[in-house]
């Protein structure tokens, strides 16, 4: 990624890294909180993952809080894409993995070292300062924290647009090297944001607080065909309240939000040498989602006429019932280097995967009885050649299947606008999980001052999960459209697309960066009205 002290505006949240990759995109719900979007892939069709499998999530079912707001910017070294269903050693993916890294003393250094930053914008009075300190011996630590403070940007046009926020995080990392070739760390991260406005969203976030610890061990050179072991454990919670008072309609209606989520897991993974041409990589990871929360509605005017109730009307909605997804992984890697120029890799991996929602809400007990629970077994995997026919140059041809289970949202939901229009949304437990089936060919050239790199790439997905209007469900809540939406299968959706990056050296401290993207999705099932399609 690019250095941030060199960018024009410093990156409000993590998302804002991900506009100058290629291929990328961001949802955008004000100034805080951007969600990035690859070749048209958003959500959980992304694998988003930190220092090699950190997981956390958003407790917002609007997606105010997405898993790129729960570290720092300042703290993040580089970021991985691993494109496509093509790797399977960190969880199912359909559109990408994204292992995001997080700063570490680099091997070597010794002493103590650090800096401090900080700075000022004009449009939106955005105020922030950051600092860093580590010190590396036997037992090594780092410090970092950031404090933001950003109020409301002004368009080209003049207009305000509400995005102001409030920031404050830091971290904390130690590290110890019980001997040569092993090493155990322990990471705990804490960030705290306060009065966040979101211009696309119905609500604003008044507190969202993230805890995450995690804790590494690593072992290497163990036998001269077992050469590495690593085991990784993590727990995040994120507490997340929303309301209205910000709002026109707060005058009619109070509403908060308080909701939660926390993420559990961990995995196990060996580094495998058979032969002096092979290296396998093995192991099984394990996630376990919970989330939970309400929504509570005090009604203090008549909806249709504006007149003041005699006695306000107090109305407890369930968000998230209480829900549960639990997934049990287990892969393998394989890397064979046939000569000089050939490399094939395969690798195939197993989830089992388990969801319930443990208190349903009355909505969903009508529409699919006591049908909550869900039990699923997944199958991916992947298979690539690597063709380097002179220094500098490298062609791949990758073919993949990655399964992506339904999330908490579409299999629970119950009437919220989630979305980016004004449709109410209802999840459906009965989902079959989507799997993308994707070929692409891959083309990079490097030498001293050029680098290029060009991607082509064709996807076909199956049991496509999106939201349809159905006439069967009207709207529960107060709002102009009659119906609501329900999360369904498509049969199959076709993606295809490319991207390119080009970087021209001209000088040592000076490049000129050309890129570019295209993606274009089908829906090859016959459009059917949603009346005609059969109960679910």
């Amino acid at each position: 990624i690019s250095d941030p002290g060199h960018q024009t505006t410093q990156p409000r949240d993590l998302g804002d890294l991900f506009k100058s990759i290629p291929g990328f995109s961001v949802v955008k719900r004000g100034g805080y909180a951007l969600d990035p979007v690859f070749r048209g892939f958003k959500y959980e069709q992304l694998n988003i993952i930190y220092d090699g499998g950190l997981q956390t999530t958003n407790a917002c079912p609007a997606r105010m809080d997405p898993a790129t707001t729960h570290v720092s910017p300042n703290e993040v070294s580089k970021i991985e894409v691993l494109k496509g269903p093509f790797n399977v050693r960190y969880g199912a993916a359909t559109g990408a993995t994204i292992n995001i890294v997080t700063e570490n003393w680099e091997s070597g250094h010794t002493g103590i070292g650090g800096y401090v930053e900080g700075g000022y914008e004009t449009n939106g009075q955005g105020k922030f300062t950051q600092f860093q300190l580590q010190q590396n011996k036997t037992l090594d630590w780092l410090l970092s924290a950031s404090w933001k403070d950003y109020g409301n940007y002004h368009s080209g046009d003049g207009t305000v647009v509400p995005s102001s926020f409030h920031a404050l995080d830091y971290s904390a990392k130690l590290g110890y090297d019980l001997t040569p070739d092993q090493r155990i760390q322990v990471n705990w991260r804490q960030a705290a944001a306060r009065d966040i406005l979101h211009a696309g969203l119905s609500m604003d976030s008044d507190l969202d607080d993230t805890y995450i610890l995690s804790l590494d061990y690593r072992w290497k050179n163990i036998t001269p065909r077992v050469t590495a072991l690593a085991a990784k454990v993590f727990g995040s919670q994120v507490n997340h309240v929303m309301s209205n008072t910000r709002r026109p309609n707060f005058r009619m209606m109070e509403a908060i939000a308080e909701v939660m989520a926390s993420n559990y897991g961990g995995r196990l993974e060996a580094t495998i040498n058979p032969g002096k041409k092979t290296m396998i990589n093995t192991g099984l990871d394990w996630r376990a989602l919970h989330r939970d929360g309400d929504r509570n509605r005090l009604v203090k005017r008549n909806m249709m006429t504006g007149e003041l109730l005699p006695t306000p009307v107090s109305f407890t909605d369930a968000i998230w019932q209480d829900s549960y997804l639990d997934n049990y992984g287990i892969f393998a890697e394989s890397r064979h280097y046939l000569n000089t120029r050939w490399t094939a890799t395969a690798g195939l991996r197993l989830d089992a995967v388990h969801s319930v929602a443990r208190e349903p809400a009355r909505e969903i007990l009508e529409l699919y009885g006591d049908g909550t629970r869900s039990n699923e077994l997944n199958i991916s995997g992947t298979l690539s050649a690597l063709y380097e026919p002179a220094e500098g140059w490298q062609f791949q041809l990758a073919a993949g299947r990655g399964v992506r289970t339904a999330n908490l949202i579409e299999r629970y939901i119950d009437h919220f606008t989630i979305g980016m229009d004004a449709y109410e949304y209802v999840g459906n437990p009965n989902l079959k999980p989507e799997a993308n089936h994707q070929i692409e060919l891959g083309l990079k050239r490097q030498t001293n001052r050029l680098m290029f790199e060009a991607n082509i790439f064709g996807a076909l997905i199956t049991n496509y999960i999106s939201a349809v209007v159905d006439p069967s469900l009207p709207r529960k809540f107060a709002g102009s459209l009659p119906y609501s939406r329900r999360f369904v299968n498509l049969k199959k959706v076709l993606q295809s697309g490319f991207e390119f990056q080009t970087s021209l050296a001209l000088t040592h401290t000076m490049s000129l960066i050309w890129s570019g993207s295209y993606t274009r999705a089908e829906n090859l099932e016959l459009q059917v009205p949603v009346a005609e399609i059969p109960p679910l």
